[in-house]
């Protein structure tokens, strides 16, 4: 009997928490614009007057800052007396993982040799003056890394207003780049120059905590880029080969007292140190009285999209636009998934707020949707665009759900105060779903539901060791089972009192807990579960404090509790929008090709053939519409590989790179090339850190300028 009442009370659970999720579920509009904005129709942007090759000068200079260091600039701009609007990339990469072109940002349009024409090909025939800056201890600059400390900020607000006073700027200054140089520009709009005028941030932050940690616990990678991997980089530049080698070299390695490890217990614990203090511009870039084009990727691995939430701060604030999508970081192909969308969206922003031109810049927010997979709407799958007057989407209700001890996540309170409990082990940093864990989930949905936000959790647990961390997943859960992150929320709770305090855990004594979670955007379908699982560890973060024999997630009264935005009366279009210039050929594009290779042994940071890298070669047609390939590799186990692409010479030796991708993901790569001449190719894969002799899979999928494949091999 008792049996048949648990089953009767989850059945009617079920049911109560079905039917309240209906009447919290929203439908797509009715009133939902027709179609999606089409960037490359927008009229009156300027078009190229100046011949790059005979109308176009590019200049060079060290430029003094206050303290007496010199850093570099290149000015690409028309070779005329006529006052220009100018264009900013401040870089710490140029010379070593960058070029001065500002391919990165803008890899899209490309010339006939399909390489990439960047913001210097691209904007000065239009009439812009291109400035790159090395920032101060990198490329040709001289002085001592910052890691975008208080000397980067006074060099940018330095450089920004030299570039409004030349006589050949119109005293209009826009910024723009992706990463660590997407977070050069909220740097400089925090400072306030005189004649910064707009800034377009794409996978940037305003503060460096944000780049390491998640309230205390350390993302993958990136943690140790403040520790010694920028460093490394400067120091590139004084080695043989590099561009200072021989000059500056009292300069050499003399940015480390200036990195992260200077904390010491701090980078450990995760606590929000003196050093990131100095590396805080958040505030003052959320008050800058500039119109920002922010552009992010809900599911980047490099730059998280918590890096973003200084522009969430400005609460829609009239002239702002955001891009929010649910692409990666775009290693080895893009900033963005919109190919030449990105490029004419950029392009209107920079004519209208530089130029002053009277044109278009599309809608104040779109965020770019995918049903599929994770892995798939990472590297670009597309199905919908929801567009809204600004971000945070206005109007969006709270959706209040709270996990129960027997695994439902409810839109009531429990009455009785219960827990669920699991052990913890850092199996998770390759196994999200093996790893020990507990789940809470809703009944399938009864209709489809946008949510698009910031959640909130508040977690109440406790745990039996001083120091772990704590990683709350939302998935959306399919009817077949598979599960797709769409947020996450993580702490370390000895900084649950505040990111600047260590506060001592007691074992076994719960806490109340607020991690911060990542912003979202997603189409949660008809039929499909939200699902919170609670881990120790995840391929998202650094395994370093996951052991913990017993850890319990609190329900009931004064239990956890989950708020996710809900969009009500979504505007929601299908994503048909072109993403690259179509010139028809007529003809189809080459078949798929698919192979293997076996790299022997991992080798991070080297690339040794035979060792820890293979190649596979392969033919690219004549006469085929070959707009893009598309190399897509998956391991037999769970590895990080990175990929590279090459090209033979006519005299049989090997071009440098001309493609490649390199993300942290344990389950596939990517990369992409635009237009592919006809000829010999070879894709490079480097085992970057996988078990030896791990077969690694390669599709290769060619598609012509109406975006159609080839057919199969």
């Amino acid at each position: 009997m008792a049996l048949i009442r648990n089953t009767l009370t989850r059945l009617i659970a079920c049911l109560a928490v079905a039917l309240m999720l209906t009447s919290l579920s929203p439908v797509a509009a009715s009133a939902a614009p027709a179609q999606a904005f089409d960037y490359t129709k927008i009229k009156g942007l300027s078009q190229p007057t100046y011949d790059y090759q005979t109308q176009v000068v590019r200049e060079t200079l060290l430029l003094p800052m206050a303290d007496g260091v010199a850093v570099y600039l290149e000015i690409t701009r028309p070779n005329d007396k006529t006052q220009h609007p100018v264009i900013l990339e401040a870089s710490p990469y140029h010379g070593t993982l960058a070029d001065r072109d500002g391919t990165r940002i803008l890899p899209e349009p490309r010339d006939a040799d399909s390489k990439p024409l960047g913001l210097t090909r691209y904007f000065a025939p239009r009439g812009y003056a291109v400035v790159m800056m090395d920032l101060r201890g990198t490329g040709k600059s001289q002085g001592c890394l910052d890691h975008l400390g208080p000397k980067d900020a006074k060099d940018l607000k330095a450089v920004v207003e030299w570039a409004a006073g030349q006589p050949w700027s119109n005293g209009r200054v826009g910024m723009t780049g992706h990463s660590y140089v997407g977070s050069t520009p909220s740097l400089a709009a925090a400072m306030k120059p005189r004649g910064l005028t707009t800034i377009v941030p794409s996978a940037g932050l305003a503060t460096m905590y944000d780049h390491q940690f998640q309230a205390g616990v350390p993302y993958f990678l990136q943690w140790a880029g403040p520790m010694y991997a920028y460093e490394q980089i400067a120091l590139e530049r004084h080695l043989p080969g590099g561009e200072s080698f021989g000059k500056n070299v009292e300069n050499t390695g003399c940015g480390l007292p200036n990195s992260s490890l200077v904390t010491g217990e701090d980078q450990a614990s995760g606590r929000y140190a003196p050093w990131h203090a100095e590396r805080d511009w958040r505030a003052a870039a959320t008050a800058a009285d500039i119109p920002v084009f922010m552009v992010h990727g809900v599911n980047d691995n490099a730059a998280r999209v918590a890096g973003m939430e200084w522009f969430t701060k400005r609460g829609g604030r009239t002239g702002d636009k955001i891009w929010l999508g649910q692409w990666d970081h775009g290693s080895g192909c893009c900033p963005t998934r919109r190919g030449i969308q990105w490029t004419y969206a950029l392009h209107a922003w920079f004519d209208k707020h530089l130029a002053g031109r009277k044109v278009d810049t599309g809608p104040a927010a779109e965020l770019f949707l995918s049903d599929g997979t994770f892995e798939g709407a990472r590297t670009g799958d597309r199905s919908q665009i929801l567009v809204t007057n600004s971000w945070p989407v206005p109007g969006a209700s709270t959706l209040d759900l709270y996990p129960t001890a027997d695994g439902q996540l409810a839109t009531s309170r429990p009455s009785t105060a219960g827990g669920s409990s699991f052990t913890g082990d850092p199996r998770g940093a390759t196994d999200p779903q093996g790893t020990g864990g507990v789940d809470f989930a809703t009944a399938p949905m009864t209709r489809d539901t946008v949510l698009a936000g910031q959640p909130q959790l508040d977690l109440v647990a406790s745990v039996t060791v001083e120091r772990v961390h704590l990683i709350a997943t939302l998935y959306d859960e399919f009817p077949d089972g598979a599960r797709r992150r769409i947020s996450q929320f993580a702490i370390n709770p000895e900084l649950r009192e505040g990111l600047d305090k260590v506060t001592p855990v007691v074992p076994t004594v719960a806490m109340t807990m607020k991690p911060p979670g990542f912003a979202m955007a997603h189409d949660l379908r008809a039929g499909h579960k939200l699902v919170l699982r609670v881990t120790a560890s995840d391929p998202d973060k650094v395994p370093a404090f996951a052991a913990d024999p017993r850890i319990t997630v609190m329900t009931g009264p004064t239990g956890t509790a989950l708020r996710v935005p809900v969009v009500a009366d979504p505007a929601l279009m299908a994503d048909t929008v072109p993403l690259e210039i179509r010139s028809k050929t007529g003809g189809p594009a080459q078949a798929t090709i698919r192979g293997s290779v076996t790299p022997a042994a991992p080798g991070a940071g080297q690339r040794v053939s035979g060792v820890n890298s293979e190649f596979f070669e392969f033919d690219v047609q004549e006469r085929k519409d070959n707009a893009n390939l598309i190399v897509g590799a998956i391991p037999a186990g769970q590895a990080d590989i990175d990929l590279y692409l090459q090209r033979r010479n006519a005299d049989g030796t090997w071009s440098g790179d001309l493609a490649s991708g390199g993300s942290s993901s344990l389950t596939e790569e990517q990369l992409r090339l635009a237009r592919p001449t006809p000829g010999r190719y070879r894709v490079e894969v480097h085992n970057w850190a996988g078990l030896p002799g791990t077969r690694v899979d390669l599709t290769l999928t060619f598609i012509n300028s109406d975006g159609v494949p080839g057919g199969a091999a």
